[in-house]
């Protein structure tokens, strides 16, 4: 429900963005704001989270955490993976590592 609700805020926030013509805009119906801002959301929280993912894995000094390193830089793992390694879905753990 909180999702729709966002959704449906989005949607309308969208709509002030759209061209006019002759000045004139037909009001659309709450069905349509919802659905516009069900789309909105479903193309946009991907992009969101891979920037916050992204962001959590560079945010931080070089060789300090296992797979992970600052922005611009070329970090490689001296050692294979821990057991406990969760960098990504699922890891080779009989591969070296190195991230640029």
């Amino acid at each position: 429900m909180k999702h729709a609700a966002l959704a449906a805020l989005f949607g309308a926030g969208l709509l002030t963005m759209l061209p006019t013509s002759a000045g004139a805009q037909a009001p659309i119906t709450e069905q349509q704001a919802s659905a516009i801002g069900v789309d909105a959301y479903l193309y946009f929280y991907p992009l969101v989270i891979m920037d916050v993912t992204r962001k959590q894995s560079t945010n931080i000094e070089p060789d300090k955490e296992f797979g992970r390193g600052p922005m611009n830089t070329f970090t490689s793992a001296a050692e294979y993976p821990p057991a406990d390694f969760k960098g990504v879905v699922r890891s080779n753990f009989d591969t070296l590592y190195s991230v640029a």
